[in-house]
């Protein structure tokens, strides 16, 4: 992540400063928007923790490969205008992943070490927090949450998105995996994205539930209830130690991050290659 309100909000912001050559490339808003969320969408097959989620293959994705995914996309989507929509918003979420993820992660091991809270679900929290932050800087609520709307796509594109995501992993990471599962994972994130929308009721069920499983507060982490921690936003520029490397330290603030990435984000845009993708979606050197 950053989580998906930030994610589709970057893309807008990303979309309103393009120049309007670039601009009138995207022909297809929803599914640009829904490319916003990358390997996220992923995230909420099978609401991630059902039998027979796509999870681990979005993880996957978040650190291994990037440069040969990101490649195969790029060519398979050369002449389809609705999957070079798509593709365009993938590599904003990439942008502001890989750039922003960095923070985020250290942030929430110094959290971690601090409070004892689980490092996975201060991650979850972190980004939460943002989506607030990123709702209150335009002016909204917690409750104008909409994200779901933006990503509504039709059964055609669902189709093709199924297809390149099949095809990526059976060439990229040796993967038989359906087509209809990763299409399926399109209405999915759409159906959960909306099943979030933030009430106490839901906030309360969600920790109750998480009490009862024993499981961290990663399912009641991603409701925008509750959130008033801006921590992880670093205004005031403190040093946290990598989380891959702890001899080096990030203290750069998120607005910082951020603007960092939409300039990023539309430079990969208009021109990249496999150079550009050095680094996985975490920010950090991945294994060949």
């Amino acid at each position: 992540m950053p989580a998906a309100t930030t994610h589709v909000e970057f893309a807008k912001d990303v979309l309103r400063t393009m120049d309007e050559a670039h601009a009138s490339m995207i022909t297809n808003k929803e599914m640009f928007y829904l490319g916003s969320q990358g390997p996220d969408m992923l995230f909420f097959s099978r609401a991630s923790l059902l039998p027979g989620s796509l999870k681990k293959y979005g993880d996957l994705m978040h650190d291994e490969k990037c440069d040969k995914f990101i490649d195969y996309f790029d060519k398979y989507s050369e002449n389809d205008s609705d999957l070079r929509s798509y593709f365009y918003g993938f590599l904003c979420h990439y942008a502001l992943d890989s750039t922003a993820h960095p923070l985020i992660n250290a942030v929430a091991r110094d959290t971690h070490i601090q409070t004892g809270l689980h490092e996975g679900a201060a991650h979850v929290i972190s980004e939460a927090n943002i989506d607030v932050w990123m709702l209150h800087q335009r002016g909204r609520s917690e409750q104008s949450y909409d994200v779901f709307r933006y990503m509504k796509i039709d059964k055609i594109s669902k189709s093709k998105l199924g297809l390149m995501y099949a095809g990526m992993f059976q060439n990229v990471f040796n993967l038989k995996i359906k087509p209809s599962l990763c299409a399926e994972s399109a209405t999915e994130i759409v159906r959960y994205t909306k099943f979030l929308y933030p009430t106490k009721l839901k906030y309360d069920l969600l920790c109750a539930l998480e009490k009862q499983m024993k499981i961290p507060p990663v399912l009641s982490g991603m409701v925008l209830y509750n959130k008033n921690d801006f921590k992880v936003l670093n205004l005031e520029h403190k040093s946290y130690p990598l989380r891959y490397d702890l001899s080096r330290e990030i203290h750069a603030s998120f607005p910082e991050l951020y603007g960092k990435a939409v300039h990023l984000a539309k430079q990969l845009i208009d021109t990249r290659s496999p150079d550009d993708f050095c680094i996985n979606f975490n920010g950090e050197p991945y294994q060949e």
